[in-house]
C-alpha cells in the first residue's frame, strides 16, 4: 500500500474495518443517548498525534489524496478572512434586512463556553446554543411517535417528527451562520444519506421520501443541496467534505475531488468501493476523518441523523471544543436537518426545513448567486497531459520530468494503480482485483455522459471512474490516481501542457454534461 503523507495511523495497516467501532464509522459507538434530554457525554479521548494547524490550505494528513501540492481550486481554502469574504448586509437581491447583529469571534466563543451543552427541555434547544434572533416554535410538516431509524438507538423524546424553521427565525439563523463561515477557520462538511434521499432513496423514516432505493442510481443529478454546496468548496469557504455517501453527486456538483473524504467508499473510484460491513476502510479514510475531527474550527452537518456513529466524531468533537473559551476553542457544530437529533442541544445553530431550501437563504446572506443544476461542464476529450508518473504518483513541485499522457478513451488498456482498497472493501465480485494473476488490469469500455462516468472491464469485472477525474488530474488535485494506461507516452509539459489544457478548457467551458441539465 501507499504511504501517504501526514501523521500516521494510529492502529495498524489498514486496520480498521466499517463494521467496528473502533476502526469504521457506519456502526455506533457504544454509547447511546437514552434518556439524558439530549445531552452528550464527552466524545472518546482524542488522540494526540502531531496534526497540522487548521489554517492556510486543506491540512496534508494520511486520509487526503490532495495532500502535498495544493491544487488551484483549493488554493484559496482557509485564507479567505472575513474582510475579502463577501458581505452579509442582508441587501443581498433576494434577501431581508439582516434581523440579527453581526459578532465577533471572541463574542460567539464567550457565549457558546457559558452556555454549555442544553437539556432537551430547553427554550433554545431547537435554536442552538449561540442563537440570537426571535424564538418562535418551528411549524411541524410530518408528525410521527416513531424514532428516526430502527437500527439506531435514540432517547425516549426523539422521534422522526419533521419540521420547519419560520421564515424569520430561517433569516435570523442563515445571517448568523454567514457570519460563522466567514469567521472560520476550517469548517468541515459531514454529510449522510438525506441530503441525496430524493434523488437515490434513504434507509430512515421520513414524510419527504419512501424508505428504499430510486432505480438507475447512477444517472442521478445532484440536487440543489449539492450545487450550493459544491458552489461553497469552489469559493473556498467550505475546506473539507467527510461523505457518507457513494454517488459522487458533490462531484457531479462541482466540489472538487481532493476535498471529498468518501469514508465508505465510492460508485466511481476503482481504487475505493464501496465498503461492506465486514470488510476494511481505505487506509487514507480514516486518518483524514480524525485529523478533520481534531482541526475543525466549524462543522456543517446535514442529511444524518448523528445517532452514534464513529464518524459522528468530526461533528462531536468540534461541539466539545466550543466549550473551551480562547484559540483551542472552536465555533462548534451546526446542523441542517427536518427531523431533531439526539445531539441537537449541543449545536452552535440548529435549523430546520428542506436543506434545498435554507442554503439557498445561506447563499444569498453569503453575497453568493444561487448555482443553475446546469453549470457541471465535463471536456469532450477522454485524454490529457496530467502531471504524474507512470506509476499514477503525481510529480514533485517544480519537477523537470515529462508529463504523462491520460487516455480513457475506449479500449484503451489501464491498471488499478497501487495503494488501492479492493481487497479490504470486500465486495464479492471484486475480490479476485489484486491476487496472484490478476494485477488489476483492464480496458475503458466507452464514456458514459449519462451518468458522468466512464465505464470500465477491470479483470473481468464492471466498474467506473467518474469523468471529473480528468480535471482532478490536470490541476494535479491528489496525490495518487486511481489508474494508469498500462503503457502510457508521456509529453513536455513546456509544449504540450499549454495546447492540452487551454484545449481541455475550451471543450469543458462550452460542453455541460448531459444530466446536469
Amino acid at each position: 500500500m501507499l504511504e501517504a503523507k501526514g501523521p500516521p495511523p494510529a492502529a495498524g495497516k489498514n486496520g480498521r474495518s466499517r463494521g467496528s467501532t473502533v476502526r469504521a464509522s457506519s456502526q455506533p459507538s457504544g454509547k447511546t443517548d437514552g434518556d439524558d434530554g439530549g445531552k452528550r457525554g464527552a466524545p472518546s479521548a482524542r488522540r494526540s498525534v502531531s496534526r497540522p494547524a487548521a489554517s492556510g490550505r486543506p491540512p496534508s494528513s494520511p486520509g487526503e489524496r490532495g495532500g502535498g501540492r495544493s491544487s488551484p481550486t483549493l488554493a484559496r481554502v482557509g485564507s479567505i478572512v472575513a474582510s475579502s469574504r463577501p458581505s452579509s448586509s442582508g441587501s443581498q437581491k433576494g434577501g431581508e434586512a439582516s434581523v440579527v447583529p453581526k459578532e465577533s469571534r471572541d463574542a460567539i466563543q464567550n457565549r457558546l463556553a457559558s452556555a454549555g451543552f442544553m437539556a432537551h427541555d430547553n427554550p433554545l434547544f431547537m435554536h442552538g446554543r449561540a442563537y440570537i434572533g426571535p424564538v418562535k416554535s418551528a411549524q411541524v410538516l410530518w408528525k410521527s411517535d416513531k424514532p428516526p431509524r430502527k437500527d439506531h438507538a435514540a432517547p425516549e423524546w426523539l422521534t422522526a417528527t419533521e419540521f420547519q424553521d419560520q421564515r424569520e427565525v430561517v433569516h435570523a439563523k442563515c445571517e448568523q451562520l454567514a457570519n460563522l463561515l466567514r469567521l472560520s477557520r476550517k469548517t468541515v462538511l459531514y454529510t449522510g444519506a438525506g441530503i441525496s434521499a430524493s434523488v437515490i432513496g434513504q434507509a430512515a423514516l421520513s414524510g419527504q421520501n419512501k424508505v428504499g432505493w430510486k432505480p438507475n442510481k447512477l444517472c442521478a443529478k445532484p440536487t440543489p443541496t449539492h450545487c450550493a454546496l459544491g458552489l461553497l468548496g469552489q469559493q473556498g469557504i467550505i475546506h473539507s467534505w467527510v461523505q457518507q455517501n457513494h454517488d459522487g453527486l458533490p462531484q457531479k456538483a462541482g466540489f472538487p475531488q481532493e476535498g471529498i473524504n468518501e469514508i465508505h467508499g465510492s460508485w466511481y473510484d476503482p481504487c475505493n468501493p464501496v465498503v461492506k460491513y465486514s470488510g476494511t476502510l481505505h487506509e487514507r479514510s480514516f486518518p483524514w476523518m480524525e485529523n478533520d475531527a481534531e482541526t475543525a474550527d466549524l462543522v456543517l452537518v446535514l442529511g444524518t441523523s448523528l445517532g452514534g456513529l464513529n464518524a459522528d466524531q468530526v461533528a462531536n468533537n468540534c461541539a466539545e471544543r466550543s466549550l473551551d473559551e480562547g484559540p483551542r476553542g472552536s465555533l462548534g457544530t451546526v446542523c441542517i436537518n427536518l427531523q431533531q437529533t439526539a445531539v441537537d442541544g449541543t449545536m452552535t445553530l440548529r435549523l430546520f426545513g428542506k436543506s434545498d431550501d435554507l442554503l439557498t437563504v445561506l447563499l444569498q446572506k453569503l453575497g453568493l448567486s444561487v448555482p443553475k443544476q446546469g453549470d457541471l461542464r465535463l471536456p469532450k476529450e477522454s485524454r490529457a497531459l496530467v502531471p504524474y508518473d507512470a506509476d499514477g504518483r503525481r510529480l514533485p513541485e517544480g519537477s523537470k520530468e515529462k508529463w504523462m499522457w491520460l487516455d480513457l478513451n475506449d479500449r484503451q488498456k489501464i491498471r488499478i494503480t497501487e495503494g488501492h482498497n479492493i481487497q479490504g472493501a470486500q465486495q464479492p465480485q471484486f475480490m479476485h482485483i489484486g491476487t496472484v494473476g490478476k494485477p488489476g488490469l483492464g480496458t475503458v469500455v466507452q464514456r458514459d455522459d449519462d451518468s458522468c462516468s466512464f465505464s470500465l472491464s477491470i479483470e473481468g469485472a464492471t466498474m467506473r471512474l467518474g469523468i471529473w477525474w480528468l480535471d482532478t488530474a490536470m490541476r494535479g488535485g491528489v496525490e495518487v490516481l486511481p489508474i494508469v494506461n498500462q503503457s502510457p507516452r508521456f509529453g513536455s509539459p513546456r509544449s504540450e501542457v499549454g495546447v492540452a489544457k487551454a484545449a481541455l478548457a475550451s471543450e469543458s467551458r462550452a460542453r455541460p454534461s448531459s444530466r446536469a441539465r
